[in-house]
């Protein structure tokens, strides 16, 4: 064994893939649902993690779904500010009486008394006459105790509040692309490695065979070795179930074609962050994370809420006008007649407005709860995430050195199994010892940016451009 059959790349075992989100999820799905018999080769286009990102924020359901939230929020804000506004109403109708009030009236709106209507018989017994009206009718509020004011305040801190959770949506569909496509990337990555280790290991198998064969070597030897070659084997198997399945997750995020295949640019590779403050985290997500600013929004808009219940008891004006046309049929002429005012409407006992406004306070408490709720989970969030950053860092050169040293004890352990001072056996061992030191160091490479993307989105920071940099620093 030479050592050209060893390898240097680091690998990632796939029990270590599991997404951070619903990944596991959707990937065990798909495992079900991709078919490996049979297929025809296809050329995979290129897809870059910008590309992905921007296909997957295109398509994101959950998204969509946030952003007509503030197209909803935006209608109610134009519906509060309706109330600002005069209404207009154009009426017309036709009806038929012989009652002496109505027609006594219609004659009037007409201008068709005459002297005769006005006797006693005929006063009391008009006989059935028709009138045909139409008319206009405006209505202005002056002033609705504060009704107005307060449902357009709220309405207002209500589209904020849905502003900001779509941004939240948002980021929450960048931090999935990212652990999508970091895990695809690596799994590229993983299959690479584990295709070279089984060849080499299969082919070193065989000559172990002729050898067995011949007596040259125990059968104990050659029987262990085939079961290490056989997680090998399993090895390879799952890593292609897996490589396919993350393909068709992706497809998923993209809303592409299931089948659809892809080939990832770039490579993982060891980079430096500089650490974070933790306290300034925390500072900057109280500040201007989209989750806190929605809370804070709704806790404005329970606020107008409030002092809208609390003016209720105040009186109400509006000034008011008609315009009307009454006429028996439709060649005569009619009557036009107008009326215009102002009305004054005033509470003098409420029964419910008790009530509302201890509603309206309640709810203001507990968006109030909530707020402090969501801080002390960011606390908690950001501590934890911290912690196990700074345990990634203090583990990453151990782990890389690890990883060096067992590449460079399969260099050498080659020209001694090919003297025959060593056994197959060792030379298996060495290289399952290679592919576990390894694969612990590829993890730490892919939990130091996804770690450093959740520190992003814990502190109300992730975005296209932040997370450009981070795939910026660790691809090339």
């Amino acid at each position: 064994m030479t050592s050209k059959k060893s390898l240097s790349t680091p690998t990632v075992l796939p029990s270590a893939l599991s997404s951070r989100l619903f990944l596991s999820a959707v990937a065990g799905f798909a495992l079900f649902t991709v078919s490996f018999a049979g297929e025809e080769p296809v050329r995979p286009e290129v897809l870059s993690f910008e590309t992905f990102s921007q296909k997957v924020l295109a398509y994101y359901p959950k998204l969509k779904v946030a952003h007509s939230g503030v197209d909803i929020a935006l209608a109610k804000k134009m519906q509060a500010q309706a109330g600002f506004w005069p209404t207009l109403d154009l009426s017309a109708g036709y009806k038929i009486s012989d009652d002496p009030v109505n027609v006594f009236g219609m004659l009037l709106r007409q201008e068709r008394a005459t002297t005769a209507d006005f006797q006693p018989p005929r006063v009391n017994s008009p006989g059935p006459h028709q009138d045909l009206s139409a008319g206009v009718h405006i209505e202005l509020p002056l002033f609705d105790a504060m009704q107005t004011i307060g449902r357009t305040r709220s309405a207002r801190e209500m589209v904020k509040a849905s502003q900001a959770d779509e941004s939240f949506t948002k980021m929450e569909a960048l931090l999935m692309a990212q652990d999508a496509y970091l895990n695809a990337l690596t799994l590229e990555k993983l299959s690479a490695v584990i295709d070279a280790v089984q060849k080499n290991s299969g082919e070193d198998l065989q000559t172990a065979k002729d050898l067995k064969d011949r007596g040259m070597i125990l059968g104990a030897d050659y029987y262990s070795a085939r079961v290490m070659f056989g997680d090998f084997t399993r090895m390879k198997n799952e890593i292609t179930r897996q490589r396919k399945a993350m393909t068709t997750l992706m497809n998923i995020l993209m809303g592409e074609s299931m089948d659809r295949v892809w080939t990832l640019p770039g490579v993982i590779d060891g980079f430096e962050f500089p650490l974070q403050d933790q306290q300034k985290l925390v500072q900057t997500a109280f500040v201007i994370r989209p989750d806190v600013l929605a809370l804070n929004a709704r806790i404005q808009a329970s606020d107008s809420e409030l002092s809208r219940e609390k003016s209720s008891s105040l009186p109400r004006v509006s000034a008011f006008g008609d315009v009307a046309n009454s006429r028996e049929g439709l060649g005569d002429s009619g009557g036009n007649n107008y009326t215009v005012g102002v009305m004054a409407n005033m509470p003098l006992f409420d029964p419910s407005r008790d009530g509302r406004i201890r509603e309206a306070k309640a709810r203001k408490d507990q968006l109030e709860y909530n707020v402090q709720l969501l801080k002390d989970s960011i606390r908690q969030d950001i501590t934890g995430e911290f912690a196990r950053n700074v345990t990634i860092r203090d583990n990453m050169a151990v782990l890389k050195g690890m990883a060096e040293d067992a590449e460079q004890a399969v260099s050498l352990m080659g020209p001694l199994y090919n003297e025959g001072r060593k056994s197959i056996v060792d030379l298996f061992e060495i290289r399952r010892a290679y592919l576990q030191s390894a694969q612990a160091y590829d993890k730490a490479l892919i939990e130091i940016r996804l770690s450093e993307a959740r520190l992003l989105f814990l502190a109300g920071r992730l975005n296209e451009d932040e997370i450009g940099k981070l795939e910026r620093s660790g691809e090339r």
